[in-house]
């Protein structure tokens, strides 16, 4: 008997859905609020649900028995209750390898953007003010220094693509010794605070834990050169954005680039968008049409190899 997967809208790739359908059944829920997925868990007795941006919080898991693997279309998992899952035997598995360069890309692109000024150049050229390239003069980055918060996947590959530039970095990482980091191209710092005074660009590639939630705040921004800038591709809440807006209104930093958002969707009357040295994309750097295709298919080969239990690389809450 075939096993039952839930998907709510918007689904993942047609790639991913196309697979599931040739191993299981699938069931589409209309969108993925708390009432909606426990519902359609428990009308279709659903073994697995695939999941984007649903919380599976710990009601979820508790009011679904049938529930037994969740797939997380991403790397994230700050959505999902691992914890509760565990303990009712609930596998979560996610796609920690499949978006990782698409991430990398859209962070070197952030960082050069914000070095030239390139929004703010298009602007005044389209208004007619050619004369802008005689009052300002951008930056370039050779030999400019960058701190990598989080060497891991993305930030590697952040790091590989930044050695092209003749950059200096430097990388932050609890979890990675000097050895693994000077293999990755960084010389690793211990502390923020040694290394926040002396980078020219921070960009940010942590998971949202307990330990990085407003890991970079007022204090941290006290630290940095008010030529400095301030990339964040992680999570939202890994800056604090109130203090950034302090930041930025005070002139503490040169500039910031931001894929995501305390609160998601942003809307438009956020403080940020006042700053003309502040840009922005709606938390998809991870989503290129190659790694989406990408992750589609890893996590829906995954959750039916989990239901079929067999031990899958992406087993993120192993019970």
């Amino acid at each position: 008997m075939k096993p039952t997967v839930l998907l709510c809208e918007p689904t993942i790739r047609p790639v991913g859905v196309d697979y599931l359908k040739a191993h299981a059944n699938v069931i589409l829920a209309p969108n993925g609020k708390e009432e909606t997925v426990i519902q359609y868990l428990n009308d279709y007795k659903c073994d697995a649900i695939v999941t984007r941006t649903e919380r599976i919080n710990a009601n979820v898991i508790q009011s679904c028995p049938s529930l037994k693997v969740v797939g997380q279309h991403g790397i994230g998992l700050d959505n999902i209750d691992l914890e509760t899952a565990a303990a009712h035997q609930v596998r979560v598995l996610n796609v920690p390898d499949a978006t990782y360069q698409s991430v990398a890309e859209h962070t070197v692109m952030f960082l050069l953007t914000i070095a030239r000024s390139l929004f703010v150049a298009d602007r005044n050229v389209r208004s007619g003010n050619w004369v802008y390239r005689e009052t300002h003069f951008p930056m370039e980055v050779m030999g400019k220094t960058v701190l990598i918060i989080g060497v891991g996947r993305i930030g590697g590959d952040v790091a590989r693509k930044l050695q092209g530039f003749d950059m200096n970095l430097l990388g932050y990482d609890i979890y990675l010794d000097e050895a693994t980091l000077a293999a990755k191209g960084t010389k690793k710092v211990e502390t923020l605070e040694e290394a926040l005074p002396q980078a020219d660009f921070v960009t940010c590639h942590v998971p949202l834990t307990d330990l990085t939630r407003h890991m970079i705040s007022d204090p941290q921004f006290a630290l940095m050169k008010p030529t400095a800038y301030l990339l964040n591709q992680a999570r939202g809440p890994v800056v604090d954005q109130d203090a950034l807006v302090r930041a930025l209104r005070e002139q503490r930093i040169a500039g910031a680039a931001l894929d995501v958002f305390e609160q998601e969707p942003a809307k438009a009357d956020n403080p940020l968008f006042q700053f003309d040295n502040f840009i922005c994309t709606p938390h998809f750097a991870g989503d290129t049409l190659e790694g989406k295709n990408r992750c589609s298919t890893r996590i829906a080969e995954t959750v039916i190899a989990a239901l079929n239990g067999e031990d899958t690389y992406n087993w993120a809450n192993p019970f």
